[in-house]
């Protein structure tokens, strides 16, 4: 009795090194969009831990914002483009949404949209 080689095939393995590709491809496009949103919540999040937040103007909460992002290595976005500030009475309310479109391949585009809240407010109790 002969013995049936098994195995992939050329097609096979040639459709598996394409998927993985791709994988890479939208990881490498979208990754960055991502890791940039990330690191702006948890800009903003930090802002709002500092317990003098109530006390901060609008100009001067912009101001940092801005200059932490340089830092940051996001230089290519300005925050009136990604958010709304604004006061309600002591509180700073911040409105995050923007949405970046990147180029995948050809004309195919990738779109991811961002949008969240924060306030100032502290729930009832709340100590530091």
């Amino acid at each position: 009795m002969r013995a049936s080689q098994r195995g992939m095939s050329y097609w096979s393995i040639l459709s598996i090194v394409s998927l993985v590709a791709l994988i890479i491809k939208v990881v490498a496009t979208i990754g960055p969009v991502y890791l940039d949103y990330y690191t702006i919540d948890k800009m903003i999040q930090a802002k709002f831990r500092d317990p003098q937040i109530d006390k901060f103007e609008v100009a001067a909460f912009t101001a940092d914002l801005g200059a932490q992002m340089t830092r940051n290595n996001i230089r290519d976005r300005k925050i009136e483009d990604l958010m709304v500030l604004r006061r309600d009475g002591n509180k700073l309310l911040i409105d995050l949404d923007y949405e970046e479109r990147k180029n995948l391949m050809a004309n195919l585009d990738v779109v991811a949209h961002f949008k969240k809240s924060y306030s100032s407010e502290r729930p009832e109790g709340f100590t530091e």
